[in-house]
C-alpha cells in the first residue's frame, strides 16, 4: 500500500514539473511574437510616417540655413528613407540582423550588447550612474509610491503588466514628474552622450512585474544605445537580444542595442517582485557631434 502511495506521489511530481516548464517554455516562446503598441503618440508604432516626412522637411531646411552642411552629413542624407518593413508586419527578420523602423544610419557598427569600457564616454556616463545608484533608487522608490501613480504609464503586453515613468518621453522633458525625481534628472543631464533633444531619446523608469511578457520588437532607429541601470533586479527576469539572453544586476549597468530584435521575459513568481530600471538612451559612439547636432534639428521632438 506505502509502495502505491509513493508511486502516486512520484506521478504528481512529475507532472507538477512537466507542466511547470511547459509553462516557463511557452512564456519564452511569446518572446518571439512581434509586437507594436497602440499609443497614439509613439514614435515607432504610430508616428512613423508623419516624423519620416517631417524629418525630410527639416533637412532640407537645415541645408538652406547650413550651406556648408552635406558634405558633414552626407550618411544622413542617404539615410533618410523609411524601413520598408514596419511594424506592421508580422514577420521579423534573422535574429541578430538589426531593423531600425524609423530611421536607419547608414555605416554604423551593428553590435547587439556594448561593454562600458568599449567607448571612453560611455565608459564615463555609465560610471556616473552607478555611483550615484542610491540617488537614483531613493528617486525611484519616492515615485513608486501610491500617491504618485497617477503619472505611470502602462505600456502593452500579452501578459502582465509594464509600467513606465518618463522623465525625458520622445526628447520632450516632462516638466511635472521631474519636480519628483529632480537629483536623478540632474545626474542624467550631465551626462555626455545622452540623447535629449530629438524623438528617440528617452529617460524612464521602467518596472515589469512577475509574469510579464514584452514581445519581441525593434527599436526605431539604431542611433542610439540602450543604457539600462538595474535597481531591483533577479535572475528571472531575462532580457533577449537576437537570440541572446541576458540579466540584469542591481547597480549595474547593461548596454544594448534596441534596433536588433529584443524582448523580456520576467518568469518569477509574485514573490520575486517586480524588475525596476532606470533606462537612458545614449548617443551610438560612432556618430560625430556634427551628426547628433543635426539629427537633434531633424528630429526634434514633435510640436516644436
Amino acid at each position: 500500500m506505502m509502495y502505491i502511495h509513493a508511486l502516486v506521489i512520484i506521478v504528481f511530481l512529475c507532472i507538477f514539473v512537466i507542466a511547470y516548464f511547459i509553462k516557463r517554455k511557452n512564456k519564452i516562446s511569446k518572446i518571439t511574437e512581434f509586437s507594436s503598441c497602440r499609443n497614439p503618440n509613439c514614435v515607432r508604432c504610430v508616428q512613423y510616417r508623419q516624423v519620416t516626412v517631417r524629418a525630410c522637411e527639416r533637412y532640407h531646411q537645415l541645408c538652406q540655413i547650413q550651406a556648408d552642411i552635406s558634405d558633414a552629413t552626407q550618411r544622413i542624407t542617404k539615410s533618410l528613407t523609411r524601413n520598408s518593413l514596419h511594424s506592421t508586419s508580422s514577420q521579423l527578420l534573422e535574429e541578430n540582423v538589426p531593423n531600425p523602423l524609423v530611421f536607419d544610419l547608414k555605416d554604423l557598427n551593428p553590435t547587439e550588447f556594448y561593454e562600458m569600457c568599449s567607448d571612453v564616454r560611455l565608459a564615463d556616463d555609465t560610471t556616473v550612474l552607478e555611483e550615484n545608484k542610491e540617488t537614483i533608487l531613493s528617486d525611484f522608490l519616492n515615485i513608486n509610491k501610491p500617491q504618485h501613480q497617477e503619472r505611470w504609464l502602462r505600456n502593452d503586453t500579452p501578459e502582465g503588466q509594464w509600467r513606465v515613468f518618463h522623465l525625458i518621453n520622445q526628447g520632450k522633458v516632462m516638466e511635472e514628474n521631474i519636480k519628483l525625481c529632480d537629483k536623478t534628472f540632474e545626474l542624467v543631464s550631465k551626462l555626455q552622450s545622452v540623447m535629449k533633444r530629438n524623438v528617440f531619446g528617452n529617460v524612464v523608469f521602467s518596472v515589469i512585474n512577475p509574469g510579464t511578457i514584452i514581445s519581441t520588437h525593434y527599436g526605431p532607429t539604431n542611433i542610439r544605445i540602450r543604457c539600462h541601470l538595474g535597481l531591483i533586479t533577479m535572475d528571472e527576469c531575462i532580457l533577449t537580444v537576437s537570440g541572446m539572453h541576458r540579466k540584469w544586476q542591481t547597480g549595474k549597468c547593461l548596454l544594448f542595442n534596441d534596433a536588433f530584435p529584443h524582448g523580456v521575459a520576467h518568469l518569477g513568481s509574485d514573490d520575486k517582485g517586480p524588475r525596476c530600471v532606470l533606462i537612458v538612451d545614449l548617443w551610438h559612439p560612432d556618430i560625430t557631434m556634427q551628426e547628433r547636432n543635426s539629427i537633434d534639428y531633424i528630429f526634434s521632438p514633435v510640436n516644436e
